[in-house]
């Protein structure tokens, strides 16, 4: 795995393609994206070795350079360039062209063996670098997070306050601050409630506390899932049954990835930020509770009141689609796409404060 780097960053910034959207690609190069609205140039960012590709979104009618909206990603591999359909991406192309401001995103290299630190580092020294683009007003900087990109963001937000960044504001969707041993057990309590295989909810006591040992071991304790699995047959049993666990990955993700997160103290970075945040939970998510997103707005408040916000939409799931019931939402059965009630917030916090 590669070794995590925050300051040995060899600074290349390049222009890849000045301008995608609008352009006229040849049979041999097609654009990355093409957002309606808005032109997209791309940049290639050096981070300890590595060679990260990276996208500044722009407004066609923005005049300027602009503040920019720093983009974490969910764990999931794959680009982060505009897919028309796709919900999470209509939300991104929304703030590119809505805001008034500039969406700036990090593609992720060889992310199927990318640890979480190394995630981490790489955002941080690629967006410290391309805060120097001649694109970008740098005067104050704002963080947006989906997913699990909700734990990164908070952290990267108050990496570059370290650095002397004024952070503007943050806004998350789909992940909390709990500790991520809690976030596993709390998605492993939703699945055990609403999976299609129903079965009575009075052997889910159990069932958790069995679980909680495997993740006790797993995720804090550092150990291989499968020196797990050999210690007693009820252990294997758990270890064929998390959702997500492969043979060599978790999510598509190394095992070092989720257990370098449980390392991490995502509430005590909330509560050092000096920006505005933004909570938008959804409430028939499928991984999340309610608990980890409030939280995040109660830490804040606290020291800072008013600073926070937590915004609950009722009916949606963790992909901003809206179903009858949690139960349908699990299923993905008849959803609609709701992912524009989502932007919507997003795009008036990020046009309508400071």
């Amino acid at each position: 795995m590669r070794k995590s780097v925050f300051t040995a960053v060899a600074i290349n910034l390049s222009v890849f393609a000045s301008s995608v959207a609008g352009a006229a690609p040849s049979q041999s190069q097609k654009p990355w994206e093409k957002i309606p609205g808005v032109t997209t140039h791309l940049r290639h960012v050096d981070v300890g070795g590595t060679r990260l590709l990276a996208a500044i979104a722009l407004p066609v009618t923005g005049r300027g350079p602009l503040e920019p909206i720093l983009f974490t990603q969910w764990v999931s591999c794959g680009t982060v360039a505009y897919r028309e359909g796709s919900g999470a991406r209509e939300i991104l192309a929304a703030l590119a062209r809505e805001t008034g401001r500039a969406l700036v995103r990090v593609e992720r290299f060889e992310c199927s063996e990318l640890d979480y630190d190394t995630e981490l580092a790489h955002y941080v020294a690629a967006y410290q670098t391309l805060l120097k683009d001649p694109l970008l007003n740098p005067r104050r900087v704002h963080v947006y997070g989906s997913s699990l990109g909700s734990t990164t963001a908070p952290l990267l937000a108050r990496a570059l306050e370290r650095e002397g960044y004024d952070i503007g504001q943050v806004a998350i969707q789909g992940g909390g601050a709990l500790t991520y041993l809690e976030r596993m057990l709390i998605f492993d309590r939703i699945y055990l409630e609403r999976r299609p295989k129903v079965v009575p909810r009075s052997v889910i006591h159990q069932e958790l506390i069995d679980r909680a040992r495997f993740h006790l071991a797993y995720l804090v304790d550092g150990t291989h899932p499968d020196a797990i699995a050999r210690r007693s047959p009820r252990m294997a049993e758990i270890r064929k049954s998390v959702r997500g666990l492969g043979g060599k990955d978790h999510y598509g993700r190394p095992f070092a990835w989720h257990q370098q997160a449980a390392k991490k103290n995502f509430l005590a970075a909330w509560a050092e930020l000096e920006a505005e945040v933004l909570v938008i939970y959804n409430a028939f998510d499928q991984f999340e509770g309610l608990r980890g997103h409030a939280v995040v707005a109660e830490t804040i408040n606290a020291r800072r009141p008013g600073s926070a916000h937590l915004i609950v939409q009722e009916g949606v799931d963790h992909s901003n689609a809206r179903y009858s019931t949690a139960e349908a939402a699990y299923r993905g059965e008849g959803g609609e796409p709701a992912w524009r009630e989502t932007a919507d917030h997003l795009v008036a916090w990020f046009r309508g404060r400071r």
